[in-house]
């Protein structure tokens, strides 16, 4: 028997952002309808995401048609209209451990960039529909960006005959906008099957019995497997093994994993509560107190990872006693499944980047005490830079754009927020193409922002209400 630590709180799988693109063959076309409004190329100190150093892989010189018809009807799908602003990328390329990566199709507007790329297995059949990667670092040297928000690779389409994943990767940079420049890349795994489950676990099955426990040969105490097993509505790839109070005085709940998991890369997570503090909306102080206490797990508690028999399960221990029975709570359970095993190496991309047509427009609005100082208007949708001044606030309100021809289009909240000292960074997406030179006033919230044709915004006013709109399903 082996035992392994690992947090109790597991990582939700990233949002996917909206797919996005600018295409070779109409590129100058697209700029020059622009009038050379592109975002402005910004010099400083370059933003990096950086896990660990990374080698540097041989780039093949590959050409960018996708690897069969079906992924070439793929990715003009996910391009969806987006389509005419592809930008082609050929000969960017890596290999290692046997899996070949390339880069067919990019599209920026100076923050927001999404890739897509193929993944192929050269010696096995390791990939397949539910395959994602994991990123090691990003960064564009030609930014200055101060932070930023990206996605695991994304498998949207898979060939099973010539063992090919088309991927998807997006990244959205915290500043202002970078004009052409790399995007650089480096990937340091693959995951070949990787989805989620979500449940529920009976509170019934939660009784005031003893269970009895082991310890195992790393130190850590466990319930001995299968006391009170049982199935798990709405997950297929887990089991409950045991759930109760140990004869070491605490509440245990157990999992076993299903044939096939890798379970050193999967996690099995259930909702345990306060049924006090919930009746008390928070109020009651006491109730808050043993809440707290129920996850301060110190050196005996948390969730062990251990074979037993040849099975592998998860066990965690709570600060919770069987006087607290009555007051426990069981919710949801959510599983993050790996139905292989990690292919770790290290694939190092350089993406060269254009940016669709932009605007970059100057603002001294303010919106309470925020002060609006940029608004990006681009094919892809609007980034707006502000200063909150000492406050740690931002402009997470829902967005409209207003078009010369009377019509407008609703954005909702933004896709991606963040602030700092001094600063702070909305985005949001769209997901059709706009033509940023038609645009002549944004609302942020029940604020109303006139551009004019010269670049230049307000002075703004408060709307009474927002009027008739488009949204983004129609």
């Amino acid at each position: 028997m082996t035992g392994k630590n690992r947090q109790t709180l597991h990582d939700a799988l990233e949002a996917e952002l909206a797919p996005v693109r600018l295409s070779e063959a109409r590129r100058a076309a697209i700029l020059a309808a622009a009038g050379g409004a592109g975002a402005r190329r910004r010099g400083g100190r370059p933003w990096r995401v950086c896990l660990t150093a990374a080698a540097l892989c041989a780039a093949l010189a590959v050409t960018a048609v996708a690897a069969s018809p079906s992924l070439r009807e793929a990715l003009a799908h996910m391009l969806g209209g987006f389509e005419p602003y592809a930008q082609e990328v050929e000969g960017v390329a890596a290999t290692d451990q046997g899996i070949q990566l390339r880069v067919v199709s990019a599209l920026s507007d100076g923050n927001k960039t999404v890739i897509y790329l193929e993944a192929r297995d050269l010696e096995q059949e390791r990939l397949g529909a539910q395959t994602t990667f994991q990123t090691l670092w990003v960064d564009r040297p030609e930014a200055a960006y101060v932070g930023g928000t990206f996605s695991s690779g994304q498998t949207v389409s898979y060939d099973a005959e010539t063992h090919t994943a088309l991927m998807r990767f997006t990244f959205t940079g915290d500043g202002p906008p970078a004009s052409g420049g790399t995007l650089e890349l480096g990937i340091r795994s693959f995951t070949p099957s990787l989805w989620m489950e979500e449940g529920s676990m009976p509170q019934e099955l939660l009784t005031q019995d003893l269970l009895e426990v082991m310890e195992l040969e790393t130190g850590e105490t466990v319930l001995v497997p299968e006391q009170t097993s049982a199935g798990l509505e709405g997950i297929q790839s887990g089991f409950l093994s045991a759930v109760g109070f140990g004869t070491d005085g605490r509440l245990h709940i157990q999992f076993r994993y299903g044939e096939g998991i890798n379970a050193a890369e999967s996690t099995l997570h259930l909702e345990v509560g306060s049924r006090s503090y919930e009746a008390s909306d928070g109020g009651d102080q006491a109730a808050y107190d043993r809440l707290l206490r129920y996850f301060d797990m110190g050196e005996d508690g948390g969730e062990t990872l251990f074979e037993y028999g040849g099975i592998w399960y998860q066990d965690t221990c709570y600060n919770i006693w069987p006087s607290d029975w009555e007051d426990v709570s069981l919710g949801g359970v959510s599983g993050r499944f790996n139905g292989g095993e990690l292919i770790e190496g290290e694939w190092n991309l350089s993406i060269p980047l254009e940016n669709v047509p932009h605007r970059r427009i100057p603002v001294g609005e303010y919106i309470g005490h925020i002060k609006l100082t940029y608004l990006d208007l681009t094919a892809m949708g609007m980034s707006v830079e502000s200063d909150p001044g000492e406050t740690p606030d931002t402009l997470g309100y829902p967005a409209s754009l207003f078009f010369s021809d009377g019509t407008t289009l609703a954005l909702g909240k933004p896709d991606t927020t963040s602030n700092g000292q001094g600063y702070s960074f909305n985005h949001w997406s769209t997901e059709a193409p706009i033509d940023p030179g038609q645009v002549v006033g944004v609302s942020i919230g029940m604020r109303y922002i006139p551009i004019q044709s010269g670049d230049t915004a307000g002075p703004g006013y408060w709307l009474a209400e927002l009027p008739a709109q488009e949204t983004e399903s129609g």
